[in-house]
């Protein structure tokens, strides 16, 4: 099983961002302390310091967005969503967790807006482990009765495993047709 990616080394733009900032920030203080009588006391050189000081809090500001709580957890959901229904339940539920815990980080103002999301991702999580847990449980059962009854428990079964991810199907496909060709044979 391979694991699931780290949700903190995701890529952005805001790498590419910083370097054209910084080097807009390098070209201006490039003219600033070229030593020239053009600059001293120029309109230009009041313009260059007004780029440079814009530059630097841009770049404050981008690295301060980049590295916060909200927008790592805004990155990890979007990365998660598409993966619930696919991944097997161990690594989507190792995601959560690192998804939970930047949850947490945030503010009570900031936890209101990723609640539901947050939420959402929980709820479906905690039904593919019951229907996991379901099909272990019939499994069990599966041999206890007549024909008849361990017919209902293999549809019950089969139901369950149609709501798993893909991965996990794989894990209970084998045993699911065994025990439909030995009720097909009536044994």
């Amino acid at each position: 099983v391979k694991p699931m990616p780290n949700m903190d080394t995701q890529a952005s733009l805001a790498p590419i961002i910083l370097l054209i900032l910084a080097a807009l920030a390098f070209a201006g203080s490039f003219f600033l302390l070229a030593d020239s009588d053009f600059f001293a006391g120029s309109p230009l050189r009041t313009a260059v310091i007004v780029v440079i000081a814009a530059t630097v809090a841009a770049v404050f500001f981008l690295v301060v967005w980049e590295f916060s709580a909200a927008n790592r957890l805004r990155r990890a959901l979007k990365k998660m969503a598409p993966l619930i229904d696919s991944e097997p339940s161990e690594a989507v539920k190792n995601s959560y967790l690192q998804i939970y815990n930047l949850y947490l980080k945030l503010s009570e103002k900031r936890k209101r807006n990723f609640y539901t999301r947050v939420n959402s991702l929980r709820e479906r999580i905690e039904e593919h482990l019951k229907n996991e847990k379901e099909i272990e449980r019939l499994f069990q059962e599966a041999d206890k009765g007549g024909i008849a009854e361990q017919k209902k428990t293999y549809l019950k079964m089969y139901k369950a495993y149609e709501k798993l991810p893909q991965k996990v199907q794989h894990q209970y496909y084998p045993r699911i047709v065994q025990l439909r060709d030995r009720l097909e044979r009536g044994n």
